[in-house]
Parts: C-alpha cells; sequence; structure tokens
C-alpha cells in the first residue's frame, strides 16, 4: 500500500493532458488526393486547360503524390508544362 501511495500519477509524468496536449501541438497534415487521373498517350502542350489541371493556384507542377498519376505520366506533364510556359502559354508564377 506504501508503494501506490508514492507512486505519479500518469498525468503528472506526462505533463498534464497526456495526448490531448500532444495533439494541439503536432500541425495536421492535410491531404488533398485526387482520383486516378487518365493521361493520354501523348499530352498537347498546346491544351492549357487541360494543363492547368496539375497547376495549383500558386503557379508551381503539381507532385504526383497529390495529382494521383503515374511517374511517367507525370514526367510527360511536366515537359508539357514547361513547354507551354515556354510559349508563355502558362504563366511561371501567379498574378498576385
Amino acid at each position: 500500500m506504501a508503494e501506490k501511495e508514492n507512486e505519479m500519477p500518469m498525468e503528472a509524468v506526462l505533463g498534464g493532458g497526456g495526448e490531448e496536449e500532444f495533439g494541439d501541438k503536432m500541425p495536421r497534415r492535410y491531404q488533398r488526393r485526387r482520383p486516378r487521373q487518365v493521361v493520354p498517350e501523348y499530352v498537347d502542350w498546346k491544351d492549357v486547360e487541360y494543363l492547368r489541371q496539375f497547376i495549383p493556384e500558386r503557379g508551381k507542377i503539381m507532385p504526383r503524390r497529390i495529382s494521383g498519376i503515374s511517374a511517367k505520366d507525370q514526367r510527360r506533364i511536366a515537359t508539357a508544362i514547361k513547354r507551354a510556359r515556354a510559349m508563355a502559354m502558362l504563366p511561371f508564377v501567379s498574378d498576385n
């Protein structure tokens, strides 16, 4: 009995609230996962409306883990976006 009286409660060891306090400090990751995209065999750099799907409002090329396309398709889309930017059909940066 004397041993149990000397032990500290678990809240005191963890610093108060336990997991609730730890969860408040960690930022929550937001996953913007899209459904599987069907990419045509040839990605035309002149098809600006299609290429805008892979460019968020900031103007960067969307990574494949978010867009949900294969690595091969991602390389073809990135090349088409870069060609369209060089021909001034797509902006390099956003207007903001």
